[in-house]
């Protein structure tokens, strides 16, 4: 037996009204959802959201409003039933709720249950902007969303599918892990130009008009053609989806949760490296000139301080209060804000007096932070800093031997502050206090090893 269940939307729209959402259950096997599009206001005095009963019984223009919406949600109803009765029961497609009720808005169009005919607003990847606009994260971790979105819709075009709530399923994301693992075998270098052309028409003409609908959202367009993906990138990426598909659970969008079914592999670090007190001495001697020598300075300063890279960018001279740095992390300012204290060494003191510029608005003349680590590298370089460090290759998972000056990076200075201090004190406590880890974080794990002159000692012990 057919089954109709109203309920309404968590989301509101610009007039504070929220859409009545229409579930259509029979048997154990059709279960469809659908936004009816029609919007009401979930108060007493209107509609009663919970019973979904109308409660308007004046005459004013919003209780008119609302008793029309109420006639046209009961013919909705009746169209669906009417429908299924004609309906081939043994042959639903998974947008056949969707369909009906567009074609009630549009019944010139005959749209019936042609699945070529994209007559559907929310779907996997439509609904994905809002998503976006609904969190609070910097403008670096927004980048990243919409770089899984690209890869999210160009497989979806490559399949000739529509991704579908309903329809969805955890098969559906181990094909497109696969994508993401091979998609850059589309990709070959011509031998004549040298350049990268693509080898799938199928595949270029998606390209083209992911690239075409980014430029409609007003977001970068991929320039570059994809690279092989390293297992962390993979799972990063598949994490975003898991993030925005919860979402789309507490939204009222999709009712299963695909990843019930579904692994993702947890991240796989290298030790991490960095350089020693020694080494940050021999940095901060070396006769450096120009924009070499002020990048120099920045790494310098940001090792003595342990922050990330987006927050130093962030730094004004309101962030030094009687000798100390003091910020709110990004990272968690929404979810779990901190308060970062650090006390400014001497030398970090005189770095921010050296560059003093109260007109500028940082506390440094930042570049941008892809130049930033170029210089970086040239600086280590110039410096004589060619120690070989042991780096995990996010290819091939085997460790490889590289000088410091080619690995160098802001990071690098972060690394340094944690790695220095916890070969001190070896509390995460302390050293989370001024670094803005999160209590409990597993970074500290990776710096909990016996430094290689503690092993030489034990080894000249054992000699003796």
């Amino acid at each position: 037996m057919a089954t109709i269940y109203l309920r309404l939307s968590k989301k509101c729209n610009d007039l504070n009204r929220k859409e009545v959402i229409l579930t259509f259950r029979h048997g154990r096997y059709i279960f469809q959802r659908a936004g009816t599009r029609i919007f009401i206001v979930d108060k007493p005095a209107y509609w009663d959201g919970e019973k979904m009963v109308l409660k308007a019984r004046s005459m004013t223009p919003e209780a008119k409003y609302h008793r029309e919406q109420k006639d046209r949600l009961d013919e909705i109803c009746k169209v669906v039933n009417q429908r299924w009765m004609e309906a081939d029961m043994d042959n639903v497609s998974p947008t056949w709720l969707k369909n009906v009720i567009a074609e009630f808005y549009q019944p010139a169009k005959g749209l019936g249950d042609d699945p070529s005919i994209d007559v559907h607003r929310d779907t996997v990847t439509s609904t994905f902007p809002q998503f976006v606009a609904s969190r609070r994260v910097s403008m670096y971790r927004e980048k990243h969303f919409w770089t899984m979105w690209r890869m999210l819709r160009r497989y979806e075009l490559l399949q000739g599918t529509v991704f579908e709530f309903e329809a969805f399923s955890h098969k559906d994301l181990e094909g497109f892990r696969t994508f993401l693992i091979k998609e850059h075998e589309y990709w070959v270098r011509d031998k004549e130009t040298k350049k990268m052309k693509c080898s799938n028409r199928r595949y270029l003409k998606a390209f083209d008009q992911v690239n075409e609908e980014c430029q409609k959202f007003g977001r970068k367009i991929e320039s570059r053609c994809p690279e092989p993906r390293s297992k962390n990138t993979l799972n990063n990426i598949l994490l975003i989806l898991k993030s925005y598909w919860l979402w789309c659970m507490k939204e009222g969008y999709a009712d299963r949760n695909p990843f019930h079914k579904f692994t993702i592999d947890n991240a796989e670090y290298g030790t991490p490296f960095y350089i020693s007190q020694e080494e940050r001495l021999q940095l901060e001697a070396a006769p450096l000139e120009g924009m070499v020598a002020l990048q120099r300075d920045i790494f310098v300063f940001q090792s003595y301080v342990g922050c990330r890279v987006g927050d130093l960018y962030k730094f004004t001279y309101d962030n030094i209060v009687d000798g100390c740095l003091k910020y709110t992390p990004r990272k968690t300012k929404d979810n779990n804000p901190v308060l970062v204290e650090v006390p400014l060494l001497s030398k970090a003191q005189k770095l921010i007096e050296k560059y003093y510029d109260p007109q500028r608005g940082t506390l440094f003349p930042f570049i941008s932070q892809q130049k930033y680590n170029v210089y970086i590298k040239k600086a280590f370089q110039e410096a004589g800093l060619n120690r070989k460090v042991a780096v995990l290759n996010p290819q091939t998972r085997q460790y490889e031997m590289k000088p410091l000056y080619e690995v160098a990076t802001s990071h690098m200075a972060r690394r340094t502050f944690t790695g220095i201090a916890y070969g001190l004190v070896q509390d995460p406590n302390i050293i989370a206090s001024m670094t803005g880890h999160v209590e409990g974080s597993k970074a500290f794990n990776r710096y909990r090893k016996i430094d290689m002159s503690v092993k030489k000692s034990l080894m000249d012990q054992l000699e003796s």
